[in-house]
């Protein structure tokens, strides 16, 4: 993703010479421009072989507990609701482009963080993972990772006050009491709990290195709902134990300073891509409607990128 860094130091400095009171480019602007840059290859990091599974661990996919998601409209969970929509062919697009990165370098653990907060991250988290779940034969688990401001539980229409992450870290309960299967989907959720006084300290004590190991030797895909990256640690934290993270953006939202920073703190290394929030083209939408299913035009269900 170095082309969309350099696409923005580019659009700073040719702004330098314009008038002072001149309105900064769109985000779509700046990714058109990154877009028409060769991309570079990068070698694939080296991933520390997972730890053997546990006897212990074999039977906990049967006997996770069961939860029934009953999403409001407004959660706009169109992998689970609506998946004739054009919102929801979108994330079928996305993971198919995540299998097809997969057979050039190892991907299991994703992290899907934004720059600041009300960017999406949260929705695109969701629905990528319940996408990835309609595979039979490979296994999602969903992790919610702010352990600040959860939101998960919630968006599923579940209890927030499921035991999860922050009291399987603390040592209160065990990774098959936080772990849970939502009925009438192949998705495992393990919710964040409820919000500790100091996440960073809990996330450090080392308890949770283990964890992932055990659902990595589980899961096929693990998707990671973190914190925004600025202004916290938790993120780049989380970042360190991922093979992958996709930043997700908001047009009209996302501003270019911020972006440019969270680009900087980012590994080019583990950046597998950028979603686009909000993406105001029609384009798709006119095109989807002519050859898709006829339930998207009798529907009318709100795109998840409005989020």
């Amino acid at each position: 993703m170095s082309h969309i860094y350099e696409a923005l130091q580019r659009a700073e400095s040719e702004r330098s010479g314009k008038d002072a009171g001149a309105l900064p480019e769109s985000l779509m602007e700046l990714l058109g421009r990154a877009a028409e840059a060769p991309e570079q290859p990068t070698q694939p990091p080296e991933l520390t072989a997972p730890a053997a599974t546990k006897d212990s661990d074999i039977g906990l996919l049967s006997a996770a507990q069961p939860l029934l998601p009953t999403p409001a409209a407004s959660a706009r969970l169109v992998c689970l609701t609506d998946q004739g929509s054009l919102a929801a062919e979108k994330f079928r697009v996305l993971g198919l482009r995540l299998r097809m990165l997969r057979e050039k370098k190892p991907l299991r653990r994703i992290v899907v963080t934004s720059s600041l907060p009300e960017e999406g991250k949260t929705l695109s988290a969701a629905n990528l993972a319940l996408n990835q779940s309609r595979s039979r034969n490979l296994k999602t688990v969903l992790i919610d990772g702010d352990l600040r401001r959860p939101s998960l539980a919630t968006r599923f229409g579940l209890s927030r006050s499921l035991p999860g992450l922050s009291e399987c870290l603390r040592g209160e309960k065990q990774l098959s009491e936080v772990l849970y299967k939502l009925d009438g989907t192949n998705l495992w959720f393990v919710p964040a709990g409820l919000p500790p006084e100091n996440p960073l300290d809990l996330m450090q004590s080392g308890r949770i290195t283990d964890l992932l190991n055990r659902l990595g030797n589980l899961f096929d895909w693990v998707i990671i709902d973190s914190p925004p990256v600025i202004p916290l640690a938790d993120t780049p934290f989380w970042m360190r134990l991922s093979d992958g993270v996709l930043l997700v953006a908001r047009e009209g939202v996302t501003e270019k300073k911020p972006l440019k920073r969270v680009l900087e703190i980012i590994d080019p290394a583990i950046l597998i891509g950028l979603v686009v929030n909000s993406c105001s083209s029609s384009d798709h939408k006119n095109y989807y409607q002519r050859y898709g299913s006829s339930s998207v035009s009798k529907n009318n269900f709100p795109p998840a990128e409005n989020d």
